[in-house]
């Protein structure tokens, strides 16, 4: 392995410096978060570390099958309070963003604790004594087991696959830009370690109950399209995420799916799992940057696939979001912003 840089440096010495950490990520888990968690979680304990993983939302049934161990908590108050208190650092992966971590962000303030955070989001606040993001790796997961390699450590089989998950899942099983021959690589090495593509990808891609496709298939039904064409907007509302038993993680792939509409640029998902609270996906196909959409709201993620966290209903969501999209079309081919489409 080459030499470690100066953040990941930085990050070593912090891990080599702390004893008992706590590991979260952002709220509605995805692969690539879950997947990071376990397999930091597992190269911590091989290094005599006291390790507890608390997240704000429950891990969704589809990774479920990467802890079996049972490491991942939570959040309940009581819960939070005693596990903030027990350790003496914190590791936050998949975001750099702290509202995005969600309960867990008010505990930081109470609790004098050191925190890092490893993760490779363009858009980040940056709020870890020690940062370690790198947006030129396709995921967390890349970075992660990166670290592990650097640190001397060989992914066990548990470890292999969850690092696995994530980076599949957060390249779209390898479809989207964002797969280079360094994913591909780092693919490799994680076969070789034991992981058998087809059966983890059965895994994280069989598991979904009926509701779930009838859940798709209702808001798919009920689509807009927008702009000429080139911007798709769904929605979700808390009364059907009830009415098929769902949460907010069940989304997970959702609004991938108008992007193979023809001359479609831009997906827009607003999902309120709850009265008040809307969840914002964005998707582009990839002529259109729409990271920074998200984060002049406080949210973030790639150029190409990000996301927010909103207050209100969902019409206040597309309110402030949809002009902002139809702004960045309109650039797109120099069109006036503000100007007729459909």
């Amino acid at each position: 392995m080459n030499a470690a840089t100066p953040d990941r440096a930085a990050l070593h010495e912090f891990l080599e410096r702390h004893r008992r950490f706590l590991l979260t990520t952002h709220v509605n888990p995805d692969g690539d978060a879950i997947g990071s968690e376990i397999a930091f979680a597992r190269w911590l304990r091989t290094r005599g570390k006291e390790v507890r993983i608390l997240n704000d939302s429950p891990t969704p049934a589809a990774f479920a099958f990467l802890d079996p161990d049972r490491l991942v908590e939570t959040w309940e108050e009581a819960l939070a309070e005693t596990r903030f208190a027990e350790a003496d650092a914190l590791v936050v992966l998949d975001t750099g963003n702290r509202q995005r971590i969600g309960r867990l962000a008010k505990h930081i303030d109470q609790h004098a604790i050191a925190v890092a955070v490893v993760d490779h989001h363009v858009t980040h606040d940056g709020f870890g004594s020690v940062n370690v993001v790198e947006p030129a790796l396709a995921s967390t997961a890349s970075l992660v087991y990166e670290l592990v390699r650097e640190a001397g450590w060989t992914p066990d089989a548990i470890a292999a696959e969850a690092l696995y998950v994530g980076l599949s899942t957060d390249t779209g099983n390898f479809r989207y830009s964002n797969t280079d021959a360094r994913a591909h690589r780092t693919a490799a090495a994680l076969v070789e370690a034991g992981v058998r593509p087809e059966v983890t990808t059965a895994r994280v891609h069989s598991s979904a109950p009926a509701g779930r496709l009838r859940f798709f298939g209702e808001v798919l039904a009920a689509l807009q399209v927008l702009e000429n064409g080139r911007l798709v907007v769904l929605e979700a509302s808390p009364e059907q995420f009830a009415r098929h038993g769902l949460v907010g993680a069940d989304t997970e792939g959702l609004v991938d799916m108008p992007r193979i509409i023809a001359g479609v640029e831009v997906v827009a998902l607003f999902s309120e799992v709850e009265n008040g609270k809307v969840k914002v996906s964005l998707r582009s196909t990839g002529r259109v940057n729409i990271d920074q959409v998200c984060s002049r709201h406080g949210g973030g993620g790639h150029p190409h696939a990000a996301g927010v966290q909103m207050r209100g209903s969902r019409e206040d969501a597309r309110a402030r979001i949809l002009p902002e999209l139809a702004r960045v079309l309109a650039e797109l081919d120099g069109a006036p912003a503000g100007a007729p489409r459909g």
